[in-house]
């Protein structure tokens, strides 16, 4: 079994929890660990390539999914 990485940036502007259409990561990966990790590392990359001010504007963050893949 392996593992695929979807995240999502969501907004959490007021309570709400708006989220964008998910990034799905090419990468399988082993284990759930990971997965997970690597999950941070991503989600600081694509909050630095937002930006300072609209993260600020939006109340944006990331949110994440390591979802488990058969392979036959």
């Amino acid at each position: 079994m392996k593992f695929v990485l979807i995240i999502w940036v969501c907004s959490f502007l007021g309570g709400a929890n708006q989220c964008f259409p998910p990034l799905e990561s090419s990468l399988l990966y082993d284990s759930w660990y990971e997965c997970s990790r690597d999950a941070h590392t991503h989600s600081k990359k694509i909050l630095a390539t937002i930006g300072f001010k609209k993260v600020n504007e939006g109340q944006l963050a990331t949110k994440y999914h390591c979802r488990l893949v058969p392979i036959y």
